[in-house]
């Protein structure tokens, strides 16, 4: 079942408070500023009764069964929109693929020094391969984003142009990024698609093992620096049913960014969703709505999600 449907016209006060508030919490341009925003008071009220997926408040989405492909709604879904650190799916995928797995260390540089979320990473200090991944995808951390990416390309601007290269070889017409972990860029320089997300996010967790690190609830990290406890910024994992692998962003210019798939039975949806107030709500209630849509006559004969999942 295919809908399409715009983005659902909001009040214009609450709208000038939010660019207030934006403006006064830029410094904290983080996916963790998104934490202390919202305080997810409403899981019950998306689980209550089957909401409208016009309801939401997302600027684009789309909502995919993961067996057929089949487009279950959509909103904008080819409109050049801001990833932020939904970025580090395609950073983990080029890694991932360049380096044929996830073994291997690199020794920190100071090239690889990012604000404001890190883990932090120290120059001089050798870290596996292993834990970078857990801290780009768990933590969201930008050092390690950078510290994969330097390593694998030489540089950060050749790791850049491997994005660029991998998202037109993936079909992502409506995707350009400036650097690898999605924090603010120059205008019209970072940008993708929620169609072009869905297709990074699939051929991410088409690999089993990041897979399982974007479905990972907490991680200790032993580095130069310490020793961290990374828990996933996934709010919903553990809370809504079948919640699976996802990716989380956000920046104040971005808002929620966000790209996740839930599993239940035999039945795997997948979602992504860009610039939306609250994506947790917002997200609810569009994995409500696709498990309530009755399956395609071809999903019978489909394979399982991991086995039809594209690269």
């Amino acid at each position: 079942m295919l809908t399409y449907a715009t983005r659902r016209p909001s009040n214009a006060t609450p709208s000038i408070v939010l660019a207030a508030l934006a403006f006064l919490l830029g410094p904290l341009c983080w996916t963790g500023a998104a934490r202390a925003q919202f305080h997810f008071r409403d899981y019950e009220g998306a689980h209550s009764e089957l909401t409208p997926p016009d309801e939401i408040r997302a600027k684009a989405v789309l909502l995919e069964d993961a067996r057929t492909g089949e487009v279950l709604y959509a909103r904008n879904p080819d409109e050049r929109l801001l990833p932020a650190s939904t970025t580090k799916l395609m950073t983990a995928l080029i890694v991932r693929e360049k380096l044929g797995g996830l073994n291997g260390e690199m020794t920190i540089t100071d090239e690889d020094r990012a604000e404001p979320s890190n883990v932090p990473l120290v120059p001089g200090e050798t870290i596996s391969v292993n834990k970078l991944f857990h801290a780009l995808l768990i933590e969201s951390a930008n050092d390690a984003a950078r510290a994969l990416g330097r390593d694998v390309a030489g540089s950060n601007e050749a790791f850049v142009e491997m994005m660029n290269e991998r998202a037109l070889a993936l079909g992502c017409f409506n995707t350009h990024f400036y650097n690898p972990n999605g924090l603010p860029a120059p205008y019209g320089t970072h940008y993708t698609s929620c169609a072009d997300l869905m297709r990074i996010f699939k051929a991410v967790i088409a690999y089993p093992e990041l897979r399982q690190i974007c479905e990972t609830k907490e991680y200790v990290m032993h580095s130069a620096s310490g020793t961290h406890v990374f828990r996933n910024h996934n709010l919903l994992l553990g809370v809504y049913p079948g919640m699976g692998p996802a990716k989380t962003g956000w920046t104040v210019a971005s808002l929620h960014t966000y790209a996740a798939a839930v599993t239940r039975g035999n039945r795997e949806i997948l979602l992504t969703l860009l610039d939306s107030p609250n994506k947790w709500s917002d997200a609810q209630i569009l994995f409500n709505w696709g498990f309530a849509q009755a399956p395609s006559a071809s999903a019978s004969n489909a394979g399982s999600p991991a086995e039809t999942s594209s690269q």
